[in-house]
C-alpha cells in the first residue's frame, strides 16, 4: 500500500472520529448535566430595592442554594425566604393555586434529573400552611392549574397531556402526540390549557420544533420557534420566550385573534438573558429569571426579577442575590 493511500486512510479515520465525537457531544448536551450544579453563595448588593417598592404577596421557585433543588418561598415585600420542601430529590416548576393556598410542582424520581429529561418526574401537590404533600401523578411533569383550582394539567410521559381532578384523583388524557398535525413521539413541553378556548399552549420538541396553539384534535396554530408559551388568565393572549433581545432572549406577547406578536420585555442591564416568565394571579406583575448569558435552565446563575406590567423595563426589581441556580418562579399577590 502506498504512503499516499495510508495517509488518506488516516485522514479519513481522523475526520470520522471527529464527526462521531461532535455528534456525541451534541447528544450529551441535549441530555443535560449528569450531575447537579454547585450550590453557589449569597452575593451582597448595594442596589437592592426598598421593601415599600414591592407589592404584598409571595413568590415560589426552585433553587439549589441548599445543595439540592428545593421549592422555596419568598414573602413580599419583606423578602424573607423559607423552604417549602426538603426532599432529597430535585424539584422544579412550582405553580400556585388560584386561591394561593397550595402549590403543585415536579419532583424527580431520583436524586438528580436534569430538566432536559422530561420523563423521570412526578407531580406533587403541597398545602402551604400545613406542609402536607400528596402525589397527584406518577410520570408527570410541569403541572399547571385550571382557573377554578379544581384540576391540574400536566405533561404525561413526555408525549401526552393530561388533567387530574384534585378531589377525586381521576385522570383523563386530553391529547397525545401522533394525532392531527403533531407527529408521533414529539415531546409536548410545558403544556398549558385554556378552558375558554379549549386549546393547549405548547412547545414542541424532539421531531417538531415550534411553539403553537393546539386544539384537542391536533390542529396546530404555529407561532414561532420560541419556547415557554403560556396562556393569560382568560385566554385572550399568550406570552413566550424568543430570540431578538439584548442577550439573545426577550419576552413576547401574542394575540391569537390577529396572529401577531410584539416584544414585551427585555432587560437593559447585565442580566438580560430572560427565561421562565409567569404573570401574577392579578396579571399586574410578571416574575421571571434572567442570567448574564448562562443558558442551562437548571445550572446557570439565574436571578429572579419582578416587573410591574407596562412600566419601563429598567424598573424591574431584582429579588434574589445568589450565585446558585434559581428557576421557574411563580408569584401570588394579595394586594
Amino acid at each position: 500500500m502506498s504512503n499516499k493511500r495510508i495517509a488518506l486512510i488516516i485522514i479519513s479515520v481522523i475526520v470520522m472520529a471527529g464527526l462521531i465525537t461532535a455528534a456525541y457531544l451534541r447528544w450529551q448536551l441535549k441530555q443535560g448535566s449528569r450531575t447537579p450544579p454547585p450550590a453557589g453563595a449569597s452575593v451582597l448588593m448595594d442596589n437592592v430595592a426598598q421593601a415599600d417598592a414591592l407589592p404584598q404577596g409571595f413568590v415560589v421557585w426552585s433553587s439549589n442554594r441548599s445543595g439540592n433543588h428545593d421549592i422555596l418561598k419568598m414573602t413580599l415585600p419583606g423578602r424573607e425566604i423559607t423552604s417549602l420542601t426538603t426532599h432529597p430529590n430535585a424539584e422544579y416548576f412550582p405553580r400556585i393555586s388560584p386561591d394561593g393556598r397550595q402549590v403543585v410542582f415536579s419532583r424527580a424520581q431520583k436524586r438528580w434529573v436534569p430538566h432536559r429529561n422530561m420523563a423521570l418526574w412526578d407531580v406533587v401537590l403541597l398545602d402551604i400552611a400545613s406542609g402536607k404533600e400528596r402525589l397527584l401523578a406518577k410520570n408527570g411533569n410541569t403541572p399547571t392549574w385550571s382557573t377554578d383550582g379544581s384540576k391540574v394539567y400536566f405533561q404525561r410521559k413526555v408525549t401526552g397531556f393530561a388533567e387530574v381532578d384534585i378531589k377525586t384523583g381521576k385522570e383523563r388524557i386530553l391529547f397525545t402526540s401522533g394525532n392531527g398535525d403533531v407527529k408521533k413521539s414529539v415531546a409536548l413541553q410545558t403544556p398549558g390549557y385554556s378552558a375558554k378556548t379549549n386549546k393547549i399552549a405548547v412547545t414542541l420538541r424532539q421531531g417538531q420544533r415550534m411553539i403553537a396553539i393546539l386544539d384537542l384534535q391536533g390542529k396546530l396554530q404555529e407561532i414561532s420557534d420560541g419556547c415557554q408559551l403560556t396562556w393569560s388568565k382568560d385566554g385572550d393572549f399568550l406570552y413566550y420566550v424568543d430570540h431578538g433581545g439584548k442577550m439573545k432572549n426577550a419576552f413576547y406577547l401574542y394575540d391569537p385573534q390577529t396572529a401577531k406578536s410584539r416584544k414585551w420585555l427585555d432587560l437593559p442591564g447585565d442580566y438580560s438573558h430572560e427565561y421562565f416568565p409567569k404573570l401574577s394571579n392579578d396579571e399586574k406583575y410578571l416574575v421571571f429569571a434572567a442570567s448574564k448569558g448562562g443558558h442551562e435552565h437548571d445550572g446557570a446563575d439565574y436571578e429572579l426579577f419582578l416587573w410591574q406590567v407596562g412600566t419601563p423595563a429598567e424598573t424591574a426589581t431584582r429579588l434574589t442575590f445568589h450565585t446558585g441556580n434559581d428557576n421557574w418562579p411563580d408569584v401570588y399577590l394579595t394586594k
